[in-house]
């Protein structure tokens, strides 16, 4: 299935977008207020542009629900909670996707995050250094976390042709590109957090 090709061809730039995620820092419980803010800032930077591009979309994605796959809400909660002005945040320009191949390419990488999110809300929510905080982005979809995934696995496995599929993992390559340097950016930004 096209799903362990896409995931296995990004290994590498998946994992050079977690290089700057503070892995081992949230497992461990130690992540600092600081740079949860940056986590936060560095995904509305990339979401944000993401989700608006759902609304100039030529693409038809009708099949993947897009509405009960919104986060920027979340983000915004999360932002409330931090005291940081999403106003005073520059987020990412996103080519738009003019093809389904690329739209799932891109997806898959949003999606696979949210998947990843929900492991990381339980540390979070165990982290003495970040009492009191919502985590409502990477709580993500909640109870309909895998019923969305395996919606989303069902609609990425469609694309059949080699020139698809080459289309999608080019743009979860560029993604995972673009999310690194989200959270690159955002620690190189002045947190009030």
């Amino acid at each position: 299935m096209f799903q362990e090709t896409i995931k296995s061809t990004t290994n590498v730039d998946h994992k050079n977008a977690e290089k700057h995620s503070y892995g081992r820092e949230i497992m461990e419980k130690t992540l600092t207020l600081r740079q949860y803010t940056e986590l936060v800032v560095a995904n509305y930077m990339y979401i944000s542009s993401w989700e608006k591009e759902w609304q100039d979309s030529l693409v038809n994605v009708e099949a993947l629900n897009l509405n009960k796959r919104a986060k920027i809400s979340l983000l915004l909660l999360d932002l409330k909670e931090l005291g940081i002005d999403p106003a005073t945040i520059s987020c990412v320009a996103l080519a738009p996707a003019l093809t389904k191949a690329q739209f799932y390419g891109r997806m898959y990488v949003i999606e696979g995050s949210t998947l990843g999110g929900a492991m990381i809300s339980k540390q979070l929510q165990l982290n003495p250094n970040l009492t009191g905080l919502g985590f409502h982005f990477y709580k993500g979809y909640g109870p309909l976390l895998m019923p969305n995934w395996k919606e989303f696995l069902a609609e990425l496995n469609t694309l059949e042709t080699k020139e698809e599929q080459d289309e999608a993992i080019a743009w979860a390559k560029q993604a995972f590109n673009d999310m690194e340097n989200c959270f690159i950016n955002a620690k190189a930004m002045s947190l009030h957090s």
